[in-house]
């Protein structure tokens, strides 16, 4: 089958990669450059700096083999099993009502695990997808599905997966003519609510502090995480402020300045150094970073066997990047069970 996959997600990726090995002929549709979503790296200063998913650990089985793979291939490594915290009034060294596990992150970024799984499969990057049409059983020489690309063109193929947020996908699975057969779909995701979040990166010119991550209780920051421990950079602090969603919503209208202004004030009441003079400083709002009530599936598929099409990602079976691993991973081994006979 030509199959095509709207989102670079670590969801799209992983589907992507099984489906290809397999003999499918795959694209993945990015309107963004980057790849991977939330596993977004951004360099600061010549530091590897992650500002999406700062870290993840292994729930499934199956996230845990795929995981120590990539340990194996020196793409990721075993980074802390312990934060601080800030509990509002107080630092602790550890969190003393945390569970001990351990968190992995990426050796020179997390964003370096989707460029890893991104080489094997067409990449169509800064393509934004607009729509779905649907031609159906009797299209002649067509394929099943048209992919409306907002530069007007159009990318066909006989199946379709999204691998996007539930807003996102909600969206473009509305463009589809078949409104019957995809009404389903549309009246569980359109209960999909997600939280935003706001990472503001910052270097500064001093040595790195001694903790790898904070822990926060505060109305305006979820977590600080200390860049530098991850690359290992002891004469140069990175550090990443991930907002709280609370703070994202107060300032989803207020300009970047003032914005990076207010994180860095906040922050101060709890990092114990000046952190009001970074030497560099980046900022990116993440609208739709982590799902609040995720669907109790891995996946959602349109039943129709003459124009496949799913929906994956990490607002099915919860919001991490295990979830969302397993999501584009289980919807793979689903197809290439059910459309083994299908010819490429």
């Amino acid at each position: 089958m030509v199959i095509g996959i709207i989102g670079a997600s670590i969801s799209g990726l992983i589907a992507g990669k099984r489906l290809a090995d397999a003999g499918h002929d795959v694209t993945i549709i990015e309107k963004n450059r980057s790849l991977g979503g939330r596993l977004s790296t951004i360099e600061l200063d010549g530091l590897n700096m992650d500002i999406g998913i700062s870290h993840f650990n292994t729930t499934s089985q199956t996230f845990r083999t795929f995981v120590d793979d990539l340990q194996k291939q020196g793409v990721v490594k075993e980074w802390a099993d312990e934060f601080s915290l800030y509990d509002g009034t107080e630092f602790h060294n550890v969190d003393p009502n945390a569970d001990p596990k351990m968190y992995f992150v990426g050796i020179k970024g997390n964003q370096e695990i989707a460029r890893k799984l991104s080489r094997w499969v067409d990449i169509k990057s800064e393509e934004q997808a607009g729509g779905l049409t649907y031609i159906g059983p009797d299209r002649s020489k067509k394929r099943s599905w048209m992919i409306n690309l907002t530069d007007i063109s159009v990318f066909e193929c006989d199946a379709v997966i999204l691998a996007t947020p539930a807003v996102e996908a909600y969206g473009i699975i509305q463009t589809a003519q078949n409104r019957t057969a995809t009404r389903k779909i549309i009246r569980v995701i359109d209960e999909v609510r997600h939280n935003g979040r706001i990472s503001l990166a910052c270097t500064f010119d001093h040595e790195s502090p001694e903790w790898d991550a904070i822990e926060v209780n505060h109305k305006d920051i979820q977590l600080i995480t200390n860049e530098s421990s991850k690359r290992g950079s002891k004469d140069q602090a990175g550090l990443v402020i991930h907002s709280s969603h609370e703070f994202f919503r107060k300032y989803a209208q207020v300009g970047d300045e003032k914005t990076k202004q207010a994180l860095l004030e906040s922050a101060s009441d709890i990092v114990d150094y000046s952190i009001m003079q970074p030497e560099s400083i980046y900022l990116h709002r993440w609208k739709y970073f982590e799902a609040q009530n995720p669907v109790d599936e891995y996946f959602m598929e349109l039943e129709m066997n003459e124009a496949p099409l799913a929906l994956i990602g990490d607002y099915f079976n919860g919001s991490s990047l295990d979830a969302a691993f397993v999501s584009g991973n289980s919807l793979a081994e689903y197809w290439l069970n059910k459309y083994s006979e299908v010819t490429v």
